[in-house]
């Protein structure tokens, strides 16, 4: 009889313990498919508020380059949910940086230069350099 229950939890143990899926049987068009909808979704948010003031912006690095470094900088309205958005931009960065490793992604080494602030032009938020 214990042997069996052994067995019985052992059995489950093993289905259960092969059944999650942590990612790694995606294809690579579906990981890629799903950093394309976070990365649309942070997009929507950066951009729901209209660019008047600059000293209402902020920017923040977002996403991982295969050699390194954050695949550029994104900007953002200080009226938006800050915690919200930049838990979205860290999540979007982390899962660039999975995709990278399992897929052996390979990128150009070209750093970004992170930006010295932000200016309002025709509504919308750009990046200036000094």
């Amino acid at each position: 009889m214990v042997t069996r229950i052994f067995i019985g939890i052992l059995l489950l143990t093993f289905i259960v313990g092969c059944s999650s899926d942590d990612g790694q049987n995606t294809s690579k068009e579906e990981d890629r498919a799903e950093l394309k909808t976070l990365y649309d979704s942070i997009v929507k948010l950066s951009l729901s508020e209209q660019c008047i003031n600059a000293n209402e912006w902020a920017f923040t690095a977002r996403g991982s380059k295969a050699c390194g470094g954050p695949s550029g900088y994104i900007a953002y309205s200080l009226n938006i949910d800050e915690v919200k958005f930049l838990r979205l931009v860290n999540s979007y960065t982390e899962k660039e940086e999975a995709y990278n490793l399992k897929w052996n992604i390979v990128s150009d080494c070209m750093l970004y230069v992170e930006p010295d602030g932000v200016v309002c032009k025709d509504g919308l938020p750009v990046f200036y350099h000094e």
